[in-house]
C-alpha cells in the first residue's frame, strides 16, 4: 500500500518506520531543509545538540522499544538528575525530600502539604474528573495559596504563559504523575537526538521509504470521501491509499477539502502557544543543577536546563543550556530579533549567577517554533476530535492526542505505531 506523510519530526519518522517495516511503500514529506521538527538537532561550535530541551524519565517505554529495535538500548543512560529553586536572589536545592523541607519561602505546614500531594500524584491512575478542573484551583486546594505562588505559578506561566489560570488540573497531575514515578532519575540517549534520527531516517531508506525535505504540503485531495493523495507546494501531486498527517490540527484544517468545513473547525479549537528559545554554550558551568525554577522579580524567565548537568556529552567541549519562553507568536518577544532575546536571557543569566562573564560565552543561538504546546484548557478532552478524520484513508498525529500527557518523544512514539497498525488492518 503508498503510504503519505505529512511532517518529518518523530511522529512522522515512527510511524514510517512502522509501515515500511510492514512492508508498505512510504513517502514522507517534510516542509523545512532537516528532519527532526521540535527535536531537530544543529551545530554550536562544533557540538551537535538539539534546538529544543528533551529528557527521559523511567516510564518512556515508547521511546525505550524505539531505541532497542534500532539496536541503540545501550546507549540509553539515567542518573540522579539535580533540581534547583532559585527565589527572589537565593538559590535552594529542590530535590529531595529534604531540600522540600529546608524550602522557606512557603510555610512548614505547605511544604510537608506538597510533598503528600506529589506522593499522591505519583501513585493515582485516574484522571478523567481532573479534566472537569482548573489546575490554579485545585492546586491552591491541595498545598495551599503560598506554595502554588511560589512552586506552581511559575512553572504554569512558564509552559502556558498568560493562557496558565485556564489549564485544566489533568494536565498537571499527568507532569507529577510521570516526573514522580521516574524517582529522581532522568535519561538521555548517549549519542543525542541526531544519533536516534539519522538511525531512524537509515533504516527507512534501507527499507525502500522515502523522505522529501524542503517539500512543503499545501492540500490533502480526496474523492467520494476517500483520501487520493496530497498536492506539495510546488503543484504535483503524491497519489497514495492512505495518509498521515503529523502537523498541528489548526494547520491541518487549512490544508483539508473545502467540503470537510466543518471538521476544519473542530481542529481549530485546538490553540497553540509558541516557544521561542535561547540555547548557550558557556566555558563554565551556571549552577550544579540541571533544571533551575527561577522566581525572581528581575528575571524575564520562570526557569533554565542545564543540560550539560545530565548529559556531559563530551569532557571539554563546555556547558549547554536552555531558556525557553512558551508565548503566542504575535507576543513581542516571539517576533523581536534573536539578538534581543539572546541579550535578555544572558543579561539574566549573569544575575542568576554573578560570577559569569562575556568571555565565558562561546556561542548561543536562537529558536522558535509557532506551535510547540497545545493549549489544554478544562473540558478539554471533549474538545479533541477524533484522530481518524471523516476523510477515509486520513489519519492524524498531533501532541494533542496524547492529552493529559505533556508532549513527549515517548508518546508520540506509541502514537505513530498505532497509526501504523491501524493502517495496516
Amino acid at each position: 500500500m503508498r503510504v503519505g506523510i505529512i511532517g518529518g519530526g518523530i511522529s512522522g519518522l515512527s510511524a514510517a518506520l512502522a509501515l515500511t517495516r510492514n512492508g508498505h511503500h512510504v513517502e514522507l514529506f517534510e516542509r523545512d531543509a532537516a528532519i527532526g521538527g521540535l527535536i531537530a538537532t544543529f551545530d554550536l561550535a562544533g557540538t551537535r545538540i538539539e534546538r529544543y530541551y528533551h529528557f527521559l524519565c523511567a516510564g518512556d517505554r515508547g521511546y525505550f522499544d524505539l531505541c532497542r529495535d534500532l539496536g541503540l538500548a545501550n546507549r540509553v543512560r539515567f542518573k540522579k538528575s539535580r533540581t534547583g529553586f532559585f527565589h527572589e536572589g537565593v538559590e535552594y536545592p529542590f530535590t529531595t525530600a529534604l531540600d522540600l523541607l529546608r524550602f522557606t519561602p512557603i510555610p512548614l505546614s505547605q511544604r510537608i502539604r506538597f510533598g503528600l500531594f506529589a506522593l499522591e500524584a505519583r501513585v493515582r491512575e485516574e484522571w478523567r474528573q481532573l479534566d472537569e478542573l482548573r489546575a490554579k484551583p485545585w492546586l491552591i486546594d491541595r498545598i495551599g495559596l503560598s506554595a502554588y505562588a511560589v512552586i506552581w505559578e511559575p512553572l504554569l506561566l512558564l509552559k502556558f504563559g498568560d493562557f496558565h489560570e485556564r489549564i485544566s488540573a489533568a494536565w498537571v497531575w499527568h507532569r507529577l504523575h510521570r516526573v514522580a514515578r521516574s524517582k529522581g532519575r532522568m535519561g538521555y540517549l548517549e549519542g543525542g537526538t541526531g544519533l536516534l534520527l539519522d538511525s531512524i531516517a537509515a533504516q527507512i531508506r534501507e527499507r525502500g521509504g522515502r523522505i522529501h525535505t524542503g517539500r512543503p504540503v499545501a492540500e490533502v485531495l480526496a474523492d467520494n470521501g476517500r483520501v487520493r493523495g496530497m498536492k506539495l507546494g510546488d503543484g504535483e501531486v503524491y497519489e497514495c491509499g492512505r495518509l498521515i498527517s503529523t502537523l498541528p490540527l489548526s494547520v491541518t484544517a487549512d490544508l483539508l477539502p473545502r467540503e470537510y468545513a466543518d471538521y476544519a473547525r473542530q481542529l481549530r479549537q485546538i490553540k497553540y502557544l509558541g516557544v521561542v528559545c535561547a540555547v548557550v554554550k558557556l566555558a563554565r558551568p551556571i549552577s550544579r543543577y540541571f533544571w533551575l525554577n527561577v522566581n525572581d522579580h528581575r528575571i524575564p524567565f520562570n526557569g533554565i536546563i542545564e543540560y550539560t548537568n545530565l548529559n556531559p556529552i563530551e569532557k571539554g567541549i563546555g556547558h549547554i543550556a536552555y531558556v525557553p519562553y512558551y508565548v503566542a507568536t504575535d507576543h513581542p518577544l516571539y517576533t523581536s530579533s534573536d539578538q534581543a532575546v539572546f541579550q535578555q536571557s544572558w543579561d539574566a543569566l549573569r544575575q542568576l549567577a554573578p560570577p559569569l562573564r562575556d568571555a565565558d560565552l562561546i556561542a548561543h543561538r536562537v529558536f522558535r517554533a509557532p506551535y510547540a504546546q497545545a493549549i489544554c484548557p478544562t473540558g478539554f478532552l471533549k474538545m479533541l476530535p477524533e484522530n481518524r478524520a471523516p476523510i477515509a484513508g486520513l489519519h492524524l498525529l498531533d501532541s494533542a492526542f496524547l492529552y493529559p500527557e505533556d508532549r513527549t518523544q515517548s508518546g508520540l512514539i506509541l502514537r505513530a505505531r498505532d497509526r501504523a497498525q491501524a493502517i495496516g488492518t
